[in-house]
């Protein structure tokens, strides 16, 4: 019974991690605009916002206030500026596949219709985030980075060209518990292939240690 738990452990396992997928976002491609703005995304998908042209962000967003990040959990990328040569994709586990709303901070930008949304539902959708977009008052940005990972474009490609034959790329990690809070924390991100040989190992380990003991 236990080396077929252990089994059905390991079985069930890979099928989570072959199951996430990554899903690109392009910020900025085409002027003020998240590209495509509506995704659908399971738990344990990885978003990748990729940073394009000129200065943007990205924010998780308050479908009830547009324009304002989230008081709990969420995300925030920071201010980016491809031209600088510094990291321009973020990336960001769904920890859930309630719907998530997010915007551009930058000057006027999430007004102007940078908007976007993870999972919508037939009542909370993108036109109406956008439509109350429109008339926000503020345009406010979190304190800084949290909720995701920044890294490197060139990374991504060398990710998935190394991941081809195996395990593929992935982030993990749970979002900032406040996004007005003075010290916002920042999800340290690690590879599916790392997680994924962790739990093997943890999982064969436990199996030595049965059949050592049933000897």
């Amino acid at each position: 019974m236990l080396f077929t738990s252990l089994k059905v452990a390991v079985l069930s396992l890979l099928a989570a991690n072959a199951a996430a997928k990554t899903i690109q976002i392009n910020a900025g491609g085409n002027g003020k605009d998240f590209s495509p703005s509506s995704v659908t995304a399971a738990k344990g998908d990885v978003i990748e916002f990729h940073f394009l042209k000129s200065l943007h962000n990205v924010a998780a967003g308050d479908f009830a206030k547009a324009c304002s990040p989230l008081t709990t959990g969420g995300f925030y990328s920071g201010f980016i500026q491809p031209k600088s040569g510094g990291p321009t994709v973020f990336q960001v586990t769904v920890n859930s596949t309630d719907p998530i709303f997010y915007y551009c901070s930058v000057g006027n930008h999430c007004q102007d219709g940078m908007v976007g949304v993870v999972n919508p539902t037939s009542n909370l959708t993108l036109d109406k985030y956008a439509s109350s977009a429109k008339s926000a008052s503020s345009n406010i940005s979190p304190d800084a980075l949290y909720g995701g990972k920044l890294i490197q474009a060139s990374d991504v490609t060398a990710s998935a060209s190394s991941t081809a034959s195996s395990s593929p790329s992935s982030t993990s990690g749970n979002g900032a518990s406040s996004t007005t809070g003075n010290s916002p924390t920042q999800t340290k991100a690690t590879g599916a292939a790392g997680q994924l040989s962790v739990s093997l190992l943890a999982i064969a380990g436990v199996a030595a240690g049965a059949a050592a003991f049933a000897m």
